[in-house]
């Protein structure tokens, strides 16, 4: 993929975003109040810490908030992961822009998206913690090669051929083969996006967050038809 093909995704997806905003808006609005909520807790968790030291606050309450903020991140976490998969769907125009809300809890709609999910998210996350031992930067690249594992799991579960979590992991290191570069660097062409929702309390992710997972939605998409048309000129070759 080239810089001509990260700024027609992009391109894409603010259109996209843009032209259907109010669905979009009730679509990632539960998971990212859920994700504001938590990190407010966490932020009058960390001057808790200071009244706990001062002896006018219990340590039992901070890490009663603290798990709450953490199980609120969980299922901001899960609801995104459903909003992930309407947007790959809605690229593909398997999905129409109706019930918003509804689609936001894709991930619960069958129990394989589910399960398939947590395994995913559990295993690659000892993978890169182990990777990341080695150094910050492995940790980072295989960060990048685990990314569409997920996706590559519902799409093998819907066509009727379902895979384990391990060999969808193995299958997003192949299809991440010659495009980590690319996904690396089209992340950050969003930090100023991200900057300036964190300037603005966060209202500005409204946007920003569609925008970007669509544009992620769009990149698998691109890859799973690139890998297609190799593999049909390769059948063609033999």
């Amino acid at each position: 993929m080239t810089a001509a093909d990260r700024i027609n995704l992009k391109a894409g997806a603010k259109k996209q975003v843009l032209d259907q905003f109010k669905f979009y808006f009730l679509l990632a609005i539960l998971w990212l109040a859920l994700n504001w909520v938590s990190e407010m807790i966490s932020d009058r968790n960390v001057s808790g810490l200071q009244r706990i030291l001062e002896g006018t606050d219990s340590l039992a309450t901070s890490a009663g908030a603290m798990s709450f903020a953490g199980l609120l991140v969980i299922v901001s976490l899960m609801l995104r992961a459903g909003v992930q998969l309407t947007m790959v769907d809605l690229d593909r125009g398997t999905a129409q822009f109706d019930n918003p809300m509804q689609r936001g809890f894709k991930l619960f709609e069958d129990s394989h998206y589910f399960w398939g999910w947590v395994g995913i998210s559990l295993l690659a996350g000892i993978f890169v913690f182990f990777w990341s031992w080695l150094l910050f930067i492995p940790g980072i690249i295989k960060t990048y090669s685990y990314s569409q594992a997920f996706y590559i799991y519902r799409d093998a579960y819907d066509q009727g051929h379902p895979i384990t979590v391990l060999e969808a992991i193995t299958r997003s290191r192949h299809m991440m083969d010659g495009n980590k570069g690319f996904l690396f660097v089209m992340d950050l062409s969003f930090i100023l996006w991200f900057m300036l929702s964190g300037l603005f309390f966060g209202i500005p992710a409204i946007f920003v967050m569609p925008y970007y997972d669509q544009t992620r939605a769009k990149f698998y998409n691109q890859l799973v038809v690139r890998q297609a048309a190799q593999a049909g000129a390769n059948s063609s070759l033999n």
